[in-house]
């Protein structure tokens, strides 16, 4: 059970970024010509996501992984990604990605540790 969720956790949490966030992160005008401008996640697609890092998590905190060890499993494919998203696609002023990504970064770690720790005592 425990080399299974080692294997599965990673990608089903890079699957589960991939079809909930997208690609480019940048924000757009509304409409053509407009100065206001949207962000192109949904507020649903983030929740699914965080449910997903969590249920891994504390999937594999039962699963008898340790919590250090469940964080890079939970959230590395994620971080990978969104670290390659932000590269891929530059900011034409301001470049706030790189202080993006170390907090969405260390969000996912936190929520995957706190899970794992959470999966861990349920288990005993």
């Amino acid at each position: 059970m425990r080399t299974l969720a080692m294997v599965v956790a990673p990608v089903l949490a890079g699957a589960s970024y991939l079809l909930l966030i997208p690609w480019d992160l940048r924000n757009r005008p509304e409409h053509p010509g407009e100065l206001i401008e949207t962000t192109p996640v949904r507020t649903w697609a983030v929740i699914v996501f965080v449910l997903v890092l969590l249920v891994l998590g504390a999937w594999l905190g039962r699963a008898g992984v340790p919590p250090w060890q469940a964080v890079p499993l939970v959230a590395g494919v994620p971080s990978a990604l969104l670290l390659a998203s932000y590269l891929t696609h530059h900011a034409p002023d301001a470049n706030p990605w790189p202080l993006a990504w170390v907090c969405f970064t260390l969000l996912m770690a936190g929520a995957a540790l706190l899970a794992a720790f959470a999966g861990r005592v349920s288990a005993r």
